[in-house]
């Protein structure tokens, strides 16, 4: 569970707390805001029938919104590791370091860069499956990443 839905989750049970307290104005404002933060998600939606993608946000898991963009943008596919690296630091000013790969497929552009991640994987194994699958799925060749 990621730390803000966790949050909303306290966040939740808090305004139910302040609504039985008689607070119904709060209440209510903290319950919407709790909810927003729990049922809210982003994600890539595609339309092979009309030639076009989009990044969405779905609001409270029922209201989607974003721009669609044409896939004729874009003249290939690319995989790119990506390094994620994680630090925290202590009150007494210790810090902790974690670092992990992760795989993104991403749409390529005129110009042959990466310009729209539509899948992120978690191994190279499944990266290289899915930036096939996309290969063969939008017709469109595979490109190695310009340096």
């Amino acid at each position: 569970m990621q730390p803000a839905v966790f949050a909303g989750v306290i966040f939740i049970f808090a305004g139910i707390g302040i609504l039985l307290n008689g607070s119904f104005i709060w209440g209510i404002f903290v319950e919407l805001l709790a909810t927003l933060v729990v049922f809210s998600f982003s994600g890539i939606e595609m339309d092979t029938g009309q030639n076009r993608v989009r990044q969405y946000y779905k609001w409270w898991g029922i209201f989607k919104t974003g721009t669609w963009k044409s896939l004729h943008e874009y003249i290939g596919v690319t995989l790119v590791p990506l390094k994620k690296v994680e630090s925290m630091a202590s009150w007494s000013n210790r810090i902790t370091s974690s670092s992990r790969i992760e795989y993104r497929v991403y749409l390529v552009n005129k110009v042959r860069k990466p310009a729209f991640a539509i899948k992120t994987c978690k191994t190279r194994e499944e990266a290289q499956n899915s930036l096939d699958e996309f290969s063969i799925w939008l017709k469109k060749p595979v490109f190695s990443v310009k340096k």
